[in-house]
């Protein structure tokens, strides 16, 4: 069986993304009656972490642990893998050795490519930091799916991410950017709302545009966040500055604030069903204002939630396969075999 990776949008189909959605559900569906599958028993995620995290370790390790596996954190720092140090390939082929899939948080989605590149197990990007972050795309996907009203579908749905929409520059929109590419599969409405000097790339933009004529979908871009807002069922932002940034803090609020501002006077233009979305962490008072994100549009929270469900129905759509033809090499009476081997040569002395 095929090895698959997650770690670009553009390698899933929308078939292969709403499997995966149901896959996802059916697991937050059992959890929620108290049913956890150990479904990954025994198995071993390595994962790997140059940056901080809160919600990207926290939602693989407990994944791990609830579908019966473990996983071992690993700071880059830590380990014998980087610049003058074992390379990326030896790395691969060592932790592929030793562990089943292999998750990585780092600056460089280079970096990712080459480790997937040569690893014989699964490997999860748990974000590329202004490039790529899939894992929070298909999560906020399916918190869309659990928050949309009654009787609309995917495809019905408009959603508008606001502010920070570029990867060039000084820019980290690479929540935007992968978030546009995976939507744009959907068959959605996709409106790109953000100043000039932070507007997509115009390459994803173009690969947008030509997916949505696929899908049957729109892209819309626009630099005023007014002029769609009553039609937009989830509006979506992220954060200006970041860990690493905080020197851009005056130019970025300069940049966005308040004109890109979730706040009360933008809602009062909306309908009033629609949902307030940031894939966090944020900057309070700045990206979303305070009494937006606390009140009854906002689904941070649940949406934060759905990161540990999306990181299980994931793990388990790429991992479980290739451990159920692992065990379809051997039988019951081979491992009793193996086990009264073992107690002969260790208790039989």
């Amino acid at each position: 069986m095929e090895v698959r990776h997650f770690i670009e949008t553009d390698d899933f189909t929308k078939e292969e993304y709403l499997e995966m959605l149901k896959v996802i559900k059916t697991l937050k569906d059992a959890e929620r009656k108290g049913i956890r599958l150990p479904l990954l028993k025994d198995q071993s995620l390595a994962m790997m972490f140059d940056q901080p995290s809160t919600r990207t370790r926290v939602s693989f390790e407990a994944a791990m642990t609830q579908l019966g596996g473990h996983a071992l954190y690993l700071e880059t720092k830590t380990l014998h893998c980087g610049e003058d140090r074992e390379t990326i390939k030896d790395t691969a082929q060592v932790l592929s050795g030793m562990c089943d899939a292999i998750e990585i948080r780092t600056e460089s989605q280079d970096t990712i490519i080459e480790l997937a590149k040569y690893s014989d197990v699964p490997v999860f990007s748990g974000m590329s930091s202004k490039c790529m972050h899939p894992t929070q795309a298909l999560c906020d996907l399916f918190t869309m799916t659990e928050y949309m009203e009654d009787g609309k579908r995917i495809e019905d749905l408009v959603y508008m991410f606001i502010g920070d929409n570029s990867v060039l520059g000084d820019n980290i929109g690479g929540v935007c950017r992968t978030e546009a590419r995976l939507l744009s599969k959907m068959g959605l409405t996709f409106i790109s709302c953000a100043p000039k000097e932070a507007e997509m790339a115009p390459e994803d933009a173009a690969y947008c545009k030509a997916e949505m004529e696929k899908s049957g979908g729109k892209f819309i871009q626009t630099n005023d966040p007014y002029e769609y807002i009553d039609q937009v069922d989830f509006i979506a932002t992220d954060a200006w500055w970041y860990h690493g940034s905080d020197h851009l803090k005056d130019k970025k609020i300069a940049t966005f604030y308040p004109m890109y501002a979730v706040n009360k006077e933008l809602l009062a233009k909306a309908k009033p069903s629609v949902k307030v979305m940031h894939n966090l962490p944020g900057n309070r008072g700045y990206e979303i204002a305070d009494d937006v994100w606390d009140s009854e549009q906002s689904i941070l929270i649940p949406q934060a939630e759905n990161r540990l469900h999306t990181e299980k129905g994931l793990l388990v759509y790429f991992m479980y396969p290739l451990l159920k033809e692992k065990e379809a090499l051997h039988t019951e009476e081979d491992i009793v075999y193996y086990k009264d081997v073992v107690d002969e040569l260790v208790l039989g002395k």
